[in-house]
């Protein structure tokens, strides 16, 4: 249980540091810095939110499983759950 605790607590200071990016990049544009720059800045907040998808994910899978198995439910559900997330985040 501490471990999802620890991973929320990392999905919510990335998700902040996202918004600080995302605010950085508005204020470049309307200070009209160079396309190279913005796009720079655009492919890390890209990454960001790669990484923080991931964390979610894995926090998500974790949860389902245990879940599952206090239910003593089948695997493949969670399983099949988790491809269907996969397929939308498109990791």
């Amino acid at each position: 249980m501490a471990e999802i605790q620890n991973r929320k607590a990392d999905l919510l200071n990335r998700l902040s540091r996202l918004e600080g990016q995302v605010k950085g990049v508005r204020k470049m544009i309307q200070e009209e810095k160079s396309c190279e720059e913005i796009v720079v800045q655009l492919s890390a907040i890209h990454a960001a939110m790669e990484n923080a998808t991931k964390i979610a994910i894995t926090s998500f899978f974790e949860k389902c499983l245990e879940e599952s198995e206090a239910k003593g439910e089948d695997r493949c559900a969670v399983f099949e759950q988790l491809a269907g997330l996969l397929l939308k985040a498109r990791l």
